[in-house]
């Protein structure tokens, strides 16, 4: 069994109504089938909004039941994954997983805002902690107006998609203002010498709150801009009574700088599959009819 202490399976439960409601929010569609959920978008295949997960509580699953889900994924179009919190099951649970045929496919790492306090030596470089400065050359600021989260939309798909674009259009923007009229997300946008070049988008369910996005443009990456950024969206959502704050599967190359900032290891969001489903045995018996509407 899992070695979290009470507070920290509490952290991670926090952390999966947040993600939850996320999907929820994002017209995804929920259903429970006996000891799993199945998640399914309309129109939108990204894994994340169409995958099984165990339902919450239980430390197993049943076979039958992840059978009836996956094969109603598939007839819905969609690549049947399981995917879990690895910290909130025991090790048996993988070796279940094996037994019915399923393997990891990827992992990402869940990590929680939890600084390190004390007293530093004046010209200490702090560790475990924000700063309390960045260069000089750097500043940061939320972004709240129309013509700022324009600002923010171009250099976020710079950075993101590696894609300049010179004019964005109102209905990009539009989303944008209403995240920021109901304070359901910040947008943060940081500077170098008055020039913005980075950006990062928080999400904010009180009390939680999610760090999904920290970008750069593609020159300017490892220059102080994403310590700028991780810190002001960080104090962003602590200055609306948030705690947890969390971040999952940062770039390889940020991992170590989120750490240093503050954010510690809590769990890992396990991805499995059926990689050859006629090896597997999983998906290739005679199916139990599938249960529910949106898998009918």
């Amino acid at each position: 069994m899992s070695s979290l202490n009470r507070e920290e399976r509490q952290t991670l439960r926090s952390v999966q109504a947040h993600l939850h409601a996320t999907m929820l929010e994002a017209q995804t569609l929920v259903e429970q089938l006996g000891t799993v959920d199945v998640y399914f978008h309309p129109t939108n295949p990204d894994p994340k909004h169409n995958c099984v997960t165990p339902h919450k509580g239980v430390a197993w699953i049943r076979r039958e039941d992840l059978h009836d889900a996956f094969l109603g994924l598939e007839r819905l179009g969609r690549l049947p994954r399981l995917v879990f919190q690895d910290a909130l099951f025991p090790d048996a649970f993988r070796q279940q997983l094996h037994l019915m045929g399923l393997a990891p496919e990827f992992e990402q790492v869940v990590m929680i805002y939890r600084p390190m306090h004390g007293p530093g030596l004046p010209d200490e470089i702090a560790r475990g902690r924000l700063p309390h400065l960045f260069d000089d050359d750097i500043t940061t600021r939320l972004a709240e107006t129309r013509a700022d989260l324009a600002v923010w939309a171009r250099v976020f798909r710079a950075g993101y998609y590696n894609t300049e674009t010179l004019h964005i259009d109102a209905e990009i923007v539009a989303p944008l203002m209403a995240d920021v009229a109901a304070d359901k997300r910040a947008y943060v946008l940081a500077y170098y010498q008055n020039t913005p070049l980075g950006a990062a988008r928080v999400c904010l369910r009180p009390p939680t709150a999610e760090l999904e996005a920290v970008v750069t443009a593609p020159l300017w990456r490892g220059m102080g801009l994403e310590i700028a950024l991780i810190s002001t969206a960080v104090r962003a959502a602590a200055s609306r009574s948030c705690a947890p704050i969390f971040t999952i599967a940062p770039p390889e190359d940020y991992t170590r700088l989120y750490r240093r900032l503050g954010f510690i290891d809590l769990s890992h969001v396990l991805t499995y599959w059926v990689p050859d489903e006629t090896e597997a045995g999983l998906l290739n018996v005679n199916a139990l009819p599938s249960q529910g509407e949106i898998l009918r």
